[in-house]
């Protein structure tokens, strides 16, 4: 068994491993350089390959150079390996933090005789400093997974916390079946098995690096595009598809609502459009800072927001999308020494009275809407099926028909209207 497990082997081979892929993070790196994580990572392969290859020439080198010095900067690499998850989740590092175990192990190999002499002290020591490191990027990634659901952040967990609790065990064995007195741990058997162990770990942690970042780079891509990059609400593709999904799952209940800013253009035309985007934010924030849960939020285009309430009855959607518009009005927004005040005109639809076609949802919604803004605006309207038969008049042009008629386009509509 001894013969199969080389341990030297399997150091150059790590050795060889870590700078190929250190290779990889760096050329990832030169594009990404806003994405601290990666450098972080390239960093700790590349010191790691010095690690694994110094401990490689055990027994050839000087031990200060392959034990003490090896082991120190392989621990720096695990601490490395750490922060750059803490970076990768957005949050901070302290670099002490990343050294502490580099700086633990270094004191006492210098200051110990019995730690430089004793190979199951060193074992324990560098195991228990091991696992503390892996345990900790077991946390982070998981707490990252709870909140983004990247399924690679739930694979890291997993693997670096199983890795972790493979260095605890190197402790009882050390303690029991201790390596001192035998020619050398290449002859311990389970000493030779987790350092297997560690080996694929090495392995499957080049894979998750990868597959980290590239699952980071299509969320934010997605994100680009189910986003509104000015508003932070949801895009209008992203909003259908999200309310049609719901609809699809034929809900007994739920509201439907269109929200649209009362007289947004002379924002624009009176303070410019840096502050017509100033309103539109504090307008989305306010909005989402008041969300009930499952509630979908879209910005369907300009001023108009759509906002989708699932197993909502109308009572309880009325008094919901009223608080809200109270709130808008009450809103002061500071731009250039000025304060805007806005207020929000909202139409309402529920499934009861339109249907679960997307469609026909929407379009009552609008017509209440538009029913609202002429009964005069700042004010919640609720679809009745009796405004089926209304027709709906704007600046003396008819621009509305009857939802039992032609559906007309919603731009189209638009076009019609310069008092908005």
């Amino acid at each position: 068994m001894a013969a199969v497990l080389n341990i030297s082997t399997m150091m150059l081979c790590t050795a060889i491993m870590t700078f190929v892929v250190g290779l990889a993070l760096a050329f990832i790196w030169y594009f990404e350089r806003r994405e601290r994580a990666v450098g972080l990572w390239c960093l700790a392969m590349l010191i790691g390959t010095f690690s694994s290859s110094a401990l490689a020439l055990r027994g050839i080198g000087p031990d200060w150079l392959a034990i003490g010095i090896g082991n120190a900067v392989g621990l720096l690499a695990y601490g490395m390996i750490w922060g750059g998850f803490i970076a990768f989740v957005g949050q901070t590092f302290r670099w002490y933090q990343i050294g502490a175990g580099s700086l633990i192990w270094l004191g006492l190999y210098a200051a110990f005789d019995w730690v430089r002499d004793d190979i199951d002290v060193r074992i324990m020591l560098f195991s228990a400093i091991c696992a503390t490191y892996g345990l900790l990027v077991a946390r982070v990634s998981y707490r990252n997974w709870a909140v983004e659901r990247l399924p690679s952040m739930l694979g890291t967990a997993i693997v670096y916390g199983s890795h972790g609790l493979f260095y605890l065990f190197r402790i009882p064995f050390a303690l029991i079946w201790p390596v001192y007195g035998i020619k050398g741990p290449y002859q311990s058997l389970w000493y030779s098995v987790l350092t297997l162990e560690a080996f694929i770990h090495g392995v499957m942690a080049s894979f998750i690096f990868v597959v980290v970042i590239r699952e980071r780079t299509e969320r934010l891509y997605r994100l680009a595009a189910e986003i509104d990059g000015l508003t932070g609400a949801a895009s209008r593709r992203f909003f259908v598809s999200q309310t049609r999904e719901c609809l699809g799952r034929r809900p007994d209940a739920g509201v439907l609502a269109v929200l649209d800013l009362d007289f947004f253009k002379k924002v624009n035309d009176t303070y410019g459009h840096m502050a017509g985007d100033k309103v539109l934010a504090a307008f989305a924030a306010q909005v989402k800072s008041r969300l009930p849960a499952r509630a979908l939020f879209g910005r369907l285009g300009g001023e108009e927001f759509g906002l989708f309430l699932p197993f909502y009855t109308a009572e309880e959607a009325y008094a919901e999308l009223d608080a809200i518009r109270a709130e808008i009005e009450a809103l002061d927004i500071v731009f250039m020494g000025a304060i805007l005040k806005i207020s929000t005109s909202i139409g309402m639809a529920t499934i009861e009275d339109a249907g679960l076609d997307f469609d026909n949802l929407m379009a009552a919604a609008d017509n209440a809407l538009y029913i609202a803004k002429g009964e005069g605006r700042n004010r919640v309207c609720q679809f009745h099926p009796a405004q089926r038969l209304q027709k709906i008049v704007e600046s003396g042009e008819e621009s509305r028909v009857s939802l039992s008629k032609r559906r007309v386009s919603r731009l189209s509509v638009r076009s019609h209207s310069n008092k908005r």
